[in-house]
C-alpha cells in the first residue's frame, strides 16, 4: 500500500499513457481500411475503363473484371455488388465492408 501512495502519479501517468497509444492504433487501423476500401473502388473503376477502352463494352461481370483486369481484394473483408444495365452504360459498382 506504502508503494502506491508513493508513486501514485507514475501509476497513473503509465495508465494514460497506455491508453492514449491504444486509442492511437485504433485510429491508425480504422484509416487503413478507409484506405483500402478506396483504393479497391479506385482499382474496380479503372479496370472498367480499361475495358471499356480496350474491348469497347463494359465488363460483364465482376468475375470476368477480376481476372481479366487483374484486380485482387481481399472476399474475407469486402463484399462487392456489380449491376451492369447494358454494355454501354458503365456499371454501378458498390463496395461493402464485412464485420
Amino acid at each position: 500500500m506504502k508503494y502506491i501512495r508513493k508513486n501514485w502519479f507514475a501509476i497513473l501517468s503509465f495508465c494514460v499513457l497506455f491508453i492514449f497509444i491504444y486509442l492511437s492504433f485504433q485510429s491508425v487501423q480504422k484509416s487503413t481500411e478507409n484506405n483500402r476500401q478506396d483504393s479497391l473502388d479506385k482499382a474496380l473503376k479503372r479496370g472498367i475503363l480499361e475495358c471499356y477502352a480496350l474491348e469497347g463494352h463494359y465488363p460483364k461481370s465482376l468475375d470476368y473484371l477480376v481476372e481479366n483486369y487483374h484486380i485482387i481484394y481481399n472476399k474475407d473483408e469486402f463484399d462487392i455488388q456489380y449491376e451492369i444495365f447494358a454494355s454501354n452504360i458503365m456499371p454501378n459498382v458498390t463496395i461493402i465492408k464485412k464485420n
